[in-house]
């Protein structure tokens, strides 16, 4: 899972990035909102850790930034010294998810921010997904491959919603396993691998049906478009 970290505070921001890594999240950080949004610009994250008190563009105008013009693609957390109601009811009001007063626990701070990527994770995908010949429907939880149903288990389920909803994406096993699991798995566990392994063959996921799933060394998975030959039309 990858973190944008924006605080302008040195000390603090390694601080959070810190506890984050070591907590196998990956984490990127800008000390500033003109750098937070070229940011954003050019790359994808899951979530932002977002401080109030900014050079030039303060968080509160980061945040409006951010659900103007990319919506609520990932989420974002307030991690800063403002602690009255009023400012806790404002940002939230400006569209952030969460809120943490500093100086911040170290726990709190790694559980809040797992709690947003599963939230995200379980509300994306609201419309019917169309992908190579594949429809998937998160509402009614289904998935046709051809007009032809296809029965997934429930974490099954979780998993292929993820996948479909971050085509093109490189998904960590972290984010996956939080998916369906809640939780992270240790690294020797072999489930996620096991289920990956049963959806390519209960989806039947080859080059004549519009897409594959790869596996990406160190970093996770990927669900992607196969361009279809026109033999193969």
């Amino acid at each position: 899972m990858h973190i944008l970290i924006v605080e302008d505070d040195p000390v603090q921001a390694q601080a959070v990035a810190g506890v984050l890594t070591r907590h196998n999240f990956s984490v990127s950080v800008v000390n500033d909102g003109e750098a937070a949004i070229r940011f954003l610009q050019a790359e994808t994250v899951d979530a932002v850790v977002l401080d109030w008190h900014l050079p030039g563009m303060s968080g509160i105008e980061v945040l409006k930034w951010i659900r103007e013009g990319i919506g609520e693609k990932y989420g974002v957390l307030f991690l800063t010294s403002r602690v009255q109601e009023l400012d806790v009811v404002h940002a939230l009001e400006a569209g952030a998810d969460d809120y943490i007063a500093k100086p911040f626990r170290s726990d709190e701070l790694v559980a809040r921010v797992h709690a947003l990527v599963r939230r995200l994770v379980r509300n994306a995908g609201d419309k019917a997904i169309r992908a190579g010949e594949y429809v998937l429907d998160a509402q009614a939880r289904t998935i046709t491959l051809r007009d032809a149903d296809i029965v997934l288990t429930t974490k099954e389920f979780q998993l292929v919603a993820t996948l479909f909803n971050n085509l093109g994406k490189i998904l960590s096993r972290e984010l996956l396993a939080l998916t369906a699991w809640g939780r992270e798995l240790g690294a020797e566990s072999r489930s996620l691998d096991t289920h990956i392994y049963r959806i390519r063959r209960k989806l039947k996921l080859h080059p004549e049906n519009g897409l594959r799933l790869t596996s990406v060394y160190t970093a996770g998975y990927r669900l992607e478009p196969v361009a279809q030959s026109v033999s193969d039309a």
